[in-house]
């Protein structure tokens, strides 16, 4: 009996692949998932991936560049056979970051951000999908957009542009997988403090920032944004594709947030 038979959960028994899952959300959604019982196939860049260790010990490590579109459904075809079956895939993978002003946005930059944001999103959620549908038990979709994916912000056309393609491509995919029984929700998370990020939270231009444009007046974490992974991905959300959980602190529920007196 391996530990995962042992473990009760909500997602007891349950299959499942999350993409990024080296560092921040992705990182915290395998967590997430261990606790509530499921088995686990982590997907992220090989180096990455390698030094990261997970709290169970028989979390399925599998090397996987959304850049590269052959890899992507190798990789997936691989992760589908080691866990007998697929229930549930988190794309949570992508760049981040800006890159300059529009006028010095360059080909290579925005090749890039869509190759991996969208494109990558995309090639491994129809893997995902197909594995699903071959199953014929249906399944869990769940991407990771951004609040980008509705607001803009300067300096990061590239990427805003890809994290709105991924609102749309949930809404459709939801509305061409549903006959399988396959249900498709976006998590669109504002800031997040997670490693990798440009300049810390703690850095006090940025603080005084999200204090003020933030309703709660400060950055999530990880582990808030992957208990709403737990919740699109258990039976109680049965009822619940094509939508979107922001998370985001209440960022986009105000207005001129530094105004407020």
């Amino acid at each position: 009996m391996n530990e995962h038979s042992a473990r009760a959960g909500r997602l007891a028994g349950k299959a499942a692949i999350v993409t990024g899952a080296a560092g921040g959300i992705g990182r915290a959604t395998v967590e997430a998932f261990i606790r509530e019982g499921a088995r686990v196939v982590a997907m992220d860049l090989d180096a990455p991936l390698a030094a990261t260790q997970f709290a169970a010990s028989d979390v399925i490590k599998i090397s996987c560049d959304l850049g590269d579109r052959a890899a992507i459904q190798t990789a997936t075809d691989n992760a589908v056979a080691k866990l007998g079956g697929l229930d549930i895939f988190v794309a949570s993978g992508a760049m981040k970051g800006g890159t300059g002003n529009f006028l010095d946005l360059t080909d290579h930059d925005w090749d890039r951000y869509i190759d991996i944001n969208l494109t990558g999103t995309f090639l491994s959620c129809r893997a995902a999908a197909r594995a699903m549908a071959a199953g014929g038990k249906g399944g869990r979709i769940i991407t990771v957009g951004s609040i980008n994916s509705f607001l803009s912000e300067p300096d990061a056309a590239a990427y805003v542009t890809a994290k709105g393609g991924v609102a749309m491509l949930t809404k459709a995919m939801a509305v061409d997988l549903a006959k399988y029984g396959i249900l498709v929700n976006m998590i669109a998370p504002g800031p997040v403090d997670v490693t990798g990020n440009n300049t810390g939270y703690s850095e006090p231009k940025l603080a005084g920032e999200v204090r003020d444009e933030v309703a709660l007046a400060r950055p999530g974490l990880p582990h808030e944004v992957a208990t709403a992974a737990v919740f699109l991905a258990e039976d109680g959300s049965s009822f619940i594709t094509g939508s979107t959980i922001s998370i985001d602190g209440g960022l986009s529920a105000m207005i001129f947030g530094g105004m407020r007196g």
